[in-house]
Formats: structure tokens, C-alpha cells, sequence
């Protein structure tokens, strides 16, 4: 029987309810946090959340719901961030002055550069305390709320990649974690879960190439299924090979897109024996039927291209690689979204690795800092 601990859960979008419904089922202290109103009106309304699928079935009613960011985490035995990458920075500002000192903090998921740009952007703030932060390569469940208001959980990730920024802390943040999330498996560096962001791999390709379709049908096509035809799979894998690349330039181990989506538990080993990404997604049960996004102004743009493929290629040029693929899709992400994404997505600033050579990027990564920074 695990230890009931007290744990603030920030975000109520999909995985945030999934998370507060599942930590709350297995015996622990939730408190639920969003900065929309709405989110939190409707768990209030229905006095807690129904959770169904891979994670359990039952009714969890959360101990607090609150809208006040330091109620939800005062004295929290862990503070889990379950919100889009592109929210990290507003959170971390947030967090900054009511932060206590050495609080652990869980982004699930961090993807790639996420807990290098939280710590970067906490300490901005002026957060001058111990930074106990963690993250994970991906989302720990496969879910979506349904119309009804129910959680379904269709997949929980069997193997996770996590990391910890400093990475002085692992150890101590990972047999924290295990408690909550026994799939979480400790990787050398947040570059590893870095390199391990599947989303960034596949969803940029997936959405751009299919953009007539998808603006015309308001994401009424399976998604995964038959928006990735033979030759989206073809630029998936392109884009694979170049993260590939650069995680061996900067001697990061690092599976390709299909053995470890196939870890995660989103396909066959028929379709690693393939080793294609147009087989793994055809072969992709946990996704058959998810239907795409109503338009491209979606997460699958804004957080898979900008804090997806932008530290990827920043980390190519880091390491001197060239990365021809991603940066197409960067500059055909920005011109149909009219943004700049190579601007406003991760940067090497962003990130905290502006100014770091190679020499000295183990020790920032095992410290957190650098040269007194």
C-alpha cells in the first residue's frame, strides 16, 4: 500500500483530468488547478470527475478545486504540470514568487527542452531556491474528455521516459515518481526525453501535409489512419532520421520513432519489423479512430512545431547538423499560421543554452547552471 501524498495537479484540460482522476482513485490528496474558470466549473459541477478506460473506472472526487495557484500547491508533496509545453513559461512565472524551496515539480509531459525552459524561466523570475524539476518525454495517457464530461483513458504509457534539470536530483525524483507512475524509467538527461518527443516526430507532418483536408473538413478524417498516407509516412520518417542525427552528433541515445512507439504501446511488432512510420500508424490501434483538428491554430502546430522541431534543429545547430526537413516544416508551419515559429518557439536563449559550448554542456545539465549562471 503506497503513502498518500498531497499533490497539486495544474491544468484541466484532457491529461490533467485524466491525472487528478487517477491520482485521486489510487488514494492521494489532489488538488486541481487551471487558470480557466470554465475548466474548474464544470468539475465542481459534477462534484468530481468520471474516469473510464485503461486507468481505472470510478468516480473520483477531488479534495480541492481552486482557481488560487498558491492554495493548490502549498505543502504539496509534488506539484504535476499537465498543460501544452507552450504554457510552461506562464506557469513558471507563476510559480516563481510562491514556489518553496526544492518543491519537486513533474512536467508530464516536459517534451523536448520543456524542464530546460522552466528552470530557465523560473530563475528569470527571481526563484532563488533549490529547483527540484522533473519531466517525462510524453503525456502519461492517451485520453480525451468525452461530451459527456467523463475521462476516457484509452492507453497508459508502459515504459516512460524521464529525466530530471539539474540532474543532480534523478535519483531522488525518479523513486518520488515511482510511487505515482511506476512506468517512468530514469534516462541519463532531459536531452534524452528530449530526443524521445514522438508527437514532434509525426504530428508536424501530419497536419501540414494534410492542411486542404483539414481546413475543409473541420478534422472529420481519422487522424492517424488516413491522414498518414505512403508518402506522409515518408516525411515522418525524414523527419525521424534528422532527430536521429543530431541525437547521435550530441552522443544521446536515442530509439527510432517506431521501436519506441511501439514501447509506448501504440503499435505492432509487425510494424517495428516494417520499421515505417506509414505501417506503425496504420498498425496504431490506441489512435484508429481519433479525428483530426477542427483547424491549424491546434496544439499539433503551435507546441509540436515550435517546442518540437525548433529545439531540435537549435540543438542541430548546437551540434552542427543540418536538419533540411524540419526547418521546411518550421517555415510552412509559420507562413499558414502567419507566425514565426523558429522565433517564438525554443530557442537555445529559451532553453537556458545560449553561449554553452559542447564542453560544458554535461555539467550544465547534471548542476543547472553554468559558469555561475
Amino acid at each position: 500500500m503506497h503513502m498518500s501524498r498531497s499533490i497539486a495537479v495544474l491544468g484541466a484540460g484532457h491529461g490533467g483530468l485524466a491525472a487528478a482522476a487517477d491520482l485521486s482513485l489510487k488514494g492521494h490528496d489532489v488538488r486541481l488547478f487551471s487558470r480557466s474558470p470554465a475548466a474548474l466549473a464544470h468539475v465542481e459541477s459534477r462534484t468530481g470527475i468520471a474516469l473510464t478506460g485503461a486507468a481505472g473506472e470510478g468516480f473520483a472526487r477531488i479534495a480541492t478545486v481552486t482557481p488560487d495557484l498558491g492554495e493548490a500547491i502549498r505543502g504539496a508533496d509534488l506539484i504535476c504540470l499537465v498543460i501544452p509545453t507552450t504554457s510552461h513559461e506562464d506557469y513558471a512565472r507563476r510559480l516563481a514568487p510562491i514556489l518553496a524551496d526544492g518543491q519537486p515539480i513533474f512536467l508530464n509531459p516536459g517534451h523536448t527542452g520543456g524542464g530546460l525552459q522552466f528552470v530557465t524561466e523560473l530563475r528569470r523570475n527571481g526563484y532563488q531556491g533549490e529547483v527540484r524539476c522533473c519531466e517525462s518525454s510524453t503525456l502519461t495517457y492517451g485520453c480525451r474528455i468525452q461530451p459527456s464530461g467523463e475521462v476516457r483513458v484509452w492507453s497508459v504509457v508502459p515504459a516512460l521516459p524521464f529525466a530530471a534539470f539539474p540532474g543532480k536530483h534523478a535519483e531522488e525524483l525518479h523513486a518520488l515518481l515511482l510511487d505515482f507512475y511506476p512506468a517512468v524509467q530514469l534516462r541519463l538527461s532531459v536531452l534524452e526525453t528530449g530526443f524521445a518527443n514522438l508527437n514532434a516526430v509525426e504530428h508536424p507532418p501530419q497536419a501540414l501535409l494534410n492542411v486542404g483536408w483539414l481546413e475543409h473538413t473541420h478534422g472529420d478524417y481519422l487522424f492517424y489512419y488516413e491522414g498518414t498516407t505512403p508518402s506522409v509516412g515518408r516525411a515522418i520518417d525524414a523527419v525521424d532520421r534528422e532527430r536521429m542525427a543530431v541525437a547521435r552528433a550530441m552522443d544521446v541515445e536515442s530509439l527510432p520513432f517506431v521501436e519506441a512507439f511501439f514501447d509506448a504501446g501504440y503499435t505492432t511488432e509487425s510494424a517495428v519489423q516494417d520499421g515505417t512510420a506509414y505501417q506503425a500508424l496504420h498498425e496504431s490501434a490506441p489512435n484508429r479512430w481519433v479525428k483530426g483538428p477542427r483547424s491549424l491554430d491546434h496544439r499539433y502546430v503551435h507546441e509540436d512545431v515550435g517546442h518540437g522541431l525548433v529545439p531540435w534543429a537549435a540543438w542541430g545547430d548546437l551540434a552542427g547538423v543540418e536538419t533540411p526537413t524540419m526547418d521546411a516544416l518550421i517555415e510552412i508551419a509559420s507562413v499558414v499560421n502567419g507566425r514565426d515559429y523558429a522565433r517564438e518557439g525554443l530557442t537555445l536563449r529559451k532553453m537556458g543554452l545560449e553561449g554553452i559550448d559542447r564542453d560544458q554542456l554535461d555539467a550544465f545539465l547534471w548542476e543547472g547552471r553554468c559558469d555561475g549562471r
